[in-house]
């Protein structure tokens, strides 16, 4: 939104879930439109129609977004030009709302992500805390600020990085180069998952839906998982989640086959040539989360790696 405009309309999407909010006059501002990324092919059939129709878009419209978007508590931390695109999130326990917004006065593209919840604001907290020691890597956004208001609200800013959004990409030296980048890093977080096993720094959540491709350059953005995992975690989380919730599929044997190699290669550059007991301390901890957060698509999998692993 445009906070000195007098045409407070709104436009959401998709018209039944209304998690993305796009203000009057966001087709300016062409990174607006990179703002939702569609997997699904009817997902992105009513994207295209909702994009190119106006008298659609006006159908699914609000004039007073302030009784579904944190407008008042935001507007203090960006300009009055500001014009703000919102994500509202998914329901449950570790529910954020994603701001994506341009300063109109110099045409600088901006990210916020405001947590209200107990769980949410520790998760953005954690995200704040981590970029602030990432701040050296090029392929991670910068810090701006980081407000954590306790028993109210966290919030962050930082910039926005330049790529496009990816649907998939197939983990070769770039992906492992990063993971081995990331592993290094001498990284303090409130997450510090302990294990027998050997651990390192991971993203948490790495995934092709949190990354960019930048002139050839992968860039990887949603820090709140990032701290102390086992080794693997991170490399196992890119193919297991695509595996889960895109492609929908359990084929638990073949996909070990298929990425043998590449896991191989993976634990050999830390010395290590039996792997298998590091999946098995994946799938009990990727269980143990999603169980955490009550995630029923990815907690039927997740069992049923683990007990796949057993039988290795």
């Amino acid at each position: 939104m445009l906070f000195n405009s007098n045409d407070m309309r709104y436009y959401y999407f998709n018209p039944i879930s209304k998690q993305y909010y796009f203000p009057k006059g966001y087709n300016q501002y062409p990174i607006f439109a990179k703002f939702y990324q569609p997997y699904k092919v009817s997902a992105t059939l009513i994207w295209k129609i909702w994009q190119s129709s106006s008298m659609f878009r006006k159908l699914f419209s609000t004039k007073h977004p302030e009784n579904f978007l944190p407008i008042e508590q935001l507007k203090q931390y960006v300009t009055p030009c500001s014009i703000l695109t919102f994500n509202m999130g998914t329901k449950g326990v570790e529910k954020k709302i994603s701001v994506l917004g341009v300063e109109r006065s110099t045409d600088t593209a901006f990210y916020l992500k405001y947590a209200t919840s107990v769980l949410a604001c520790r998760n953005v907290f954690n995200e704040g805390n981590v970029l602030e020691q990432l701040s050296h890597l090029s392929f991670v956004p910068k810090l701006q600020f980081c407000i954590h208001e306790e028993n109210r609200f966290t919030l962050i800013k930082t910039t926005v990085l330049n790529g496009e959004k990816i649907k998939y990409y197939p983990i070769d030296d770039k992906i492992l180069s990063i993971l081995f980048i990331l592993s290094s890093q001498k990284i303090i977080s409130i997450r510090e998952y302990e294990s027998d096993l050997m651990c390192c720094f991971a993203h948490g959540d790495f995934c092709p839906w949190n990354m960019l491709m930048n002139n050839g350059d992968i860039e990887l953005f949603d820090w709140e998982m990032a701290g102390q995992y086992p080794l693997g975690y991170d490399l196992f989380t890119y193919i297991y989640q695509f595996e889960f919730l895109v492609k929908k599929t359990m084929r638990f044997e073949l996909i070990i086959e298929s990425n043998f190699n590449v896991i191989s290669q993976y634990f050999i550059f830390f010395g290590i040539v039996d792997w298998m007991p590091y999946l098995n301390e994946f799938s009990n901890l990727k269980l143990k989360l999603e169980k955490e957060k009550n995630n029923y698509e990815l907690i039927k999998p997740y069992l049923q790696l683990k007990e796949q692993v057993s039988n290795f």
